[in-house]
């Protein structure tokens, strides 16, 4: 019988994130189409597709880099100490700074976007891998070493896993600034996009729809958010270290 509160307190949770997860459905598809009905779907829907396209590779490049960067950074106390002053640095230097130079070097392409969107979101990623490996206890290192651990093996079943956490959290970070950088990045370029569609319906003065194509934007990032990177930081927390 002591089990019994603990029992209903769950079942109260369970049915209280079922209503949530049927509200957020139910609202999200009423502003999609309520968006859809009143914006040129096509323009909006191929625009968002091209820009998430941007997006996706931005980060996976970013992604590489980040992790390459960061077995360098912590390879030695030596290289440490010279490399992350200057990361550091750099991460601070705004990356729309180097808008004419990129243009000068490509011209206004979609590249040039991409370009911007690696520079924007390689450093979250890249700073919370080197706090995450700070907070790794050096015994589980030594702990794999002593059971043959090496190369490829240490990497996939040692140092991976223990650096998860870090890795979905600065991707939820850089994913995040990348959605922010994307709009002014496809309007400044002037390349297709859900930016420059945006900006060609607010310069037709034409706010309400602005208004709801932004709010459009808003809700499919939502449940992106809700249902890819928030289940992979759930994922993720198994392998935190306590």
């Amino acid at each position: 019988m002591r089990y019994t509160h603990s029992f209903k307190l769950i079942r109260k949770r369970r049915h209280a994130a079922k209503i949530s997860i049927i509200i957020t459905v139910v609202l999200s598809l009423l502003i999609i189409l309520l968006g859809f009905k009143v914006l040129d779907a096509k323009l909006f829907f191929f625009g968002f597709i091209e820009s998430l396209f941007r997006v996706v590779i931005a980060y996976g490049i970013s992604l590489v880099i980040a992790c390459l960067l960061a077995m360098l950074v912590v390879s030695t106390k030596k290289v440490e100490d010279i490399t992350l002053p200057i990361l550091d640095a750099l991460q601070s230097f705004p990356s729309f700074a180097l808008y004419p130079l990129f243009v000068l070097w490509f011209g206004k392409v979609s590249l040039v976007t991409i370009i911007i969107l690696i520079v924007e979101m390689i450093w979250p990623i890249l700073f919370t891998l080197l706090s995450s490996h700070k907070q790794i206890h050096q015994d589980l290192f030594e702990a794999a070493k002593a059971y043959g651990a090496k190369n490829w093996k240490y990497l996939i079943y040692v140092l991976f896993p223990l650096l998860l956490p870090g890795i979905i959290t600065g991707s939820i970070v850089a994913w995040g600034e990348a959605w922010e950088a994307i709009i002014a990045a496809e309007i400044i370029v002037n390349v297709p996009g859900v930016g420059s569609y945006l900006a060609n319906v607010g310069n037709s003065n034409h706010s309400e729809l602005l208004i709801i194509g932004i709010a459009l934007l808003l809700m499919i990032l939502f449940i992106i958010n809700k249902y890819l990177w928030l289940p992979l930081l759930n994922f993720s927390t198994e392998y935190q270290q306590d």
